[in-house]
């Protein structure tokens, strides 16, 4: 009985020195991370298969009513982040400013929450594309609301309070500006 224990640990003793080869460290490496590549795979019950939506915002990010399309970029489990792109115009505007220029805005958002209920964050950027040296033209804004999203697809809501920050100096407003707003969009997923 002895002898079959020391047979067993001269093994063992014999196996971690062969496991202290570079080449075997790497090979284990290599394998370890084949098998989280292929873990990391597997889709869960509320992954996004409708990655893309369209909708209209009513106030938010862009100025009155913007047009605007994101796309899922990353999931797992509860965790989902999305890139947006809009754009509007300020024709809702032109009784007070000189003419009609495009508004876009773009956003990262950060997704979280199970099913068809999320919260949602982010960080973004508006462009207003005017001369007019009496309006704000480069905004940097944040959001904080709520997503509701059917991961099949369908009908997208989102609330959220998106409050602007500006850095310009403008006749009307020397400094910094800090313009709280809030957005409802409607739309589609799919």
């Amino acid at each position: 009985m002895q002898g079959n224990s020391l047979y067993l640990y001269q093994t063992l003793l014999n196996f971690s020195m062969h496991f202290t080869s570079a080449f075997t460290r790497s090979l284990l490496v290599f394998f370890l991370l084949l098998l989280g590549f292929s873990a990391s795979a597997q889709t869960y019950r509320d992954s996004f298969r409708a990655r893309n939506a369209v909708y209209g915002e009513l106030g938010g990010n862009g100025d009155f009513l913007s047009v605007n399309y994101d796309r899922i970029v990353y999931q797992k489990s509860m965790v989902k982040a999305a890139l947006r792109i809009g754009i509007t115009t300020n024709a809702f505007f032109t009784a007070e400013e000189s003419g009609v220029y495009p508004v876009i805005p773009v956003e990262a958002l950060g997704i979280i929450g199970r099913y068809q209920k999320h919260f949602e964050f982010g960080l973004g950027y508006t462009r207003r594309f005017t001369n007019d040296p009496d309006l704000l033209q480069n905004l940097y804004f944040s959001r904080i609301g709520f997503r509701y999203q059917q991961p099949t697809g369908g009908l997208v809501v989102r609330v959220g309070f998106t409050p602007f920050l500006s850095t310009e100096s403008n006749p009307r407003r020397p400094g910094a500006a800090i313009i709280p707003r809030f957005g409802l969009s409607v739309g589609y997923s799919f």
